[in-house]
């Protein structure tokens, strides 16, 4: 009884297994990663900030001349909300339209249960590249 011992599988293609390995958790880092990002994502377009700031950006006239109709986001918005007796509210949303792309600019507090907003600038690049200020002029 001549039983030749062989390596397990395993044994024998290691170089392999080191790569699936690799492999595996770098996409599970990829898709933890961008669970994250949508879920910041999610929470920042779910916010009373944001919706003012895009309600502000549409109904503005120097806006939507110079983006265009209709007007949407282009990348993910930058920033945070903390809603809490004390809350802030710090927002960057990148937009475009049919002529050109620009940006919205906002910051609020969140005191004795409202939202009190202190800048909301809409900025179109142009050209020209222009500022609007959206807080105060939505005021008056």
């Amino acid at each position: 009884m001549n039983t030749e011992y062989r390596k397990p599988w395993v044994h024998r293609h290691w170089v392999l297994m080191l790569v699936l390995g690799f492999v595996a958790m770098m996409a599970l880092s990829l898709v933890i990663g961008g669970g994250v990002m949508y879920m910041a994502m999610s929470a920042i377009k779910n916010s009373a900030p944001y919706h003012e700031a895009m309600a502000r950006v549409r109904a503005d006239p120097r806006m939507t001349g110079a983006l265009g109709e209709p007007i949407q986001t282009r990348w993910v918005p930058l920033g945070g909300v903390e809603q809490r007796e004390g809350g802030i509210a710090k927002i960057l949303v990148f937009l475009r339209g049919p002529r050109g792309e620009g940006s919205v600019d906002l910051q609020a507090k969140f005191e004795n249960g409202a939202w009190q907003y202190q800048q909301i600038d809409g900025v179109s690049d142009g050209p020209p590249r222009e500022r609007f200020d959206l807080h105060h002029d939505a005021e008056q």
